[in-house]
């Protein structure tokens, strides 16, 4: 029989040693990219000192000693009893009970007085008995309430809870939905659903070996970048997913398999390959998603993106020709009026400047010529006889 089954009464507040506690390694916290190095105690520490600003947390503590007003949430697994909601308090008592964990994390922990330390030696828990139990308090807090996760942590979340309510339906059980699961996590379903499509998209393209979140170029994950391209058709259609369906549960595997390729290759767009070398083709996602949205509505640019990855080309023939006219004349204009303005900076010894000079008057007039002559086809009365000096050109 495991230690605490005896001694910590379900549904109840009991204390126990901070050391008896286990981490969860299944928080949602530790997002791909943010996966302690291992099971250890020293590997959740230095994890959590580098993304949960546990630092800040150990200096409350080392000043007013640890005020235990709410339990940990744990639960029995094996012989561990684990801490579902509570890892960065587990992690700052840890760290400040244990001078090697400390060191081990990079963390500076303060002298401490006896009276601090005694507070460190036990905490209040809370064993539920199942995940279920837990999950509409610590969806609430950490969604919407006063410590929320990231919105990568928020949908893995979501998306583990909704797939037990799967299970449980599959065994003829009653599940809940996912926009019961948003009501119960105090959010909206629309951003929910948005987060858990994008978790699922994530999960079948490294199931498939498409692409993994740790092997991106990028130094962070930026999970906006694709849920937030997956609420625009265009995306979709690229990579063929056509359940996209707010009033459902979203779809496990939404990518047919026709389409890994392309699922493939919008990631690597999104978040660059390290192991390949590959830069992201989106540098922000305001306006590049949108670009983005532009070149994969036209076929045509599409196919330009697939072959070079480069956003700036495949754009361009997705502008009108006069458009684009338009903008680079204007451009010119501002440009020349700027030179003009600088010309009291020009003293006549930089003959390389002259030269510069010269070569825009040449394509100035080249420009110029060809408008007028295109504009005659249009009015006549601009139509004239080119000049023995414009001929001489």
């Amino acid at each position: 029989m495991p230690w605490w089954e005896q001694e910590v009464a379900a549904r109840e507040r009991v204390e126990v040693p901070v050391d008896s506690l286990t981490f969860d390694r299944h928080n949602p916290r530790f997002t791909p990219e943010k996966k302690p190095s291992s099971d250890s105690d020293a590997a959740f520490i230095a994890e959590l000192a580098a993304s949960a600003d546990l630092a800040e947390l150990i200096e409350s503590i080392s000043t007013s000693g640890y005020i235990d007003i709410e339990p940990l949430i744990v639960i029995g697994e094996g012989d561990d009893l684990v801490v579902l909601e509570g890892n960065r308090r587990l992690a700052a008592l840890k760290a400040l009970r244990s001078a090697d964990l400390a060191k081990r994390a990079k963390l500076s922990i303060p002298p401490l007085s006896e009276p601090i330390r005694a507070t460190l030696k036990s905490v209040s828990v809370y064993r539920v008995v199942s995940q279920d139990e837990a999950r509409t308090l610590i969806g609430f807090k950490h969604i919407n309430g006063p410590q929320a996760w990231d919105a990568h942590a928020k949908g893995i979340y979501a998306a583990r809870w909704l797939d037990d309510e799967r299970r449980k339906r599959e065994e003829g059980r009653q599940g809940l939905s996912l926009s019961e699961i948003a009501r119960s996590m105090g959010d909206k379903n629309d951003t929910i659903y948005r987060l858990v499509s994008a978790i699922y998209v994530l999960d079948q393209a490294e199931e498939n070996g498409v692409f993994f979140v740790v092997d991106r170029a990028t130094k962070n994950f930026s999970f906006s970048h694709l849920y937030t391209a997956l609420t625009y058709p265009e995306y979709r259609e690229f990579l063929g997913y056509t359940t996209w369906d707010r009033s459902a549960d979203p779809a496990r595997n939404p990518i047919p398999e026709s389409n890994l390729d392309n699922l493939r290759q919008l990631l690597r767009w999104l978040y660059g390959q390290k192991s390949e070398a590959i830069e992201p083709a989106i540098r922000r996602q305001n306006p590049d998603i949108a670009r983005l949205k532009r070149v994969l509505s036209d076929p045509v640019s599409t196919r330009i993106m697939l072959e070079s990855s480069d956003l700036d080309a495949a754009e361009v023939s997705t502008i009108p020709a006069s458009s684009r006219l338009e903008e680079h004349l204007v451009k010119a204009n501002e440009h020349l009026r700027d030179v003009q303005a600088s010309l009291d900076g020009y003293d006549g010894k930089d003959r390389t400047l002259l030269t510069i000079a010269q070569q825009i008057l040449s394509k100035a007039r080249t420009i110029h010529r060809s408008m007028e002559m295109e504009a005659a086809d249009h009015h006549p009365e601009l139509q004239r006889p080119a000049s023995p000096a414009e001929d001489s050109r």
